[in-house]
């Protein structure tokens, strides 16, 4: 993993996207987003830190936000996941901006953004840490 600091035992679950783009209005969003078709990952199945299998079906780079939806996903470091990596970047859930019935959305920079691996894989991770 180049530019996250990993320690052993940490991984809950990952799942490798492909990233692609959609347009809606004037903007254009990067990432996976199931109900609009876009991307795609390899498992939609990911296990939270309560070892309860639940389906993503968002990741998505909206520009300034990163919106990321598990159903059912608890808002919780103990029940839910602690921090959310998605290729190098590293989004702690306390963090986050927003949380509404498993859908979390963090706030990211343009230099954040997930858009420069638009048509590429990265990988996706529920971690512990």
């Amino acid at each position: 993993m180049i530019g996250v600091t990993a320690s052993a035992g940490a991984q809950l679950d990952f799942t490798v996207m492909t990233v692609a783009s959609r347009t809606s209005g004037k903007a254009t969003f990067f990432g996976f987003n199931n109900s609009n078709s876009t991307g795609s990952l390899s498992n939609a199945s990911l296990e939270t830190q309560s070892g309860v299998v639940r389906t993503c079906t968002t990741c998505e780079d909206e520009g300034t936000i990163l919106r990321f939806f598990v159903s059912g996903c608890e808002d919780s470091d103990a029940a839910g996941f602690k921090s959310l990596v998605v290729d190098d970047l590293k989004l702690v859930r306390s963090d986050r901006a927003a949380y509404s019935g498993g859908s979390f959305v963090f706030n990211i920079s343009t230099n954040d953004a997930i858009s420069a691996a638009n048509g590429s894989t990265i990988i996706v991770q529920l971690r512990a840490d």
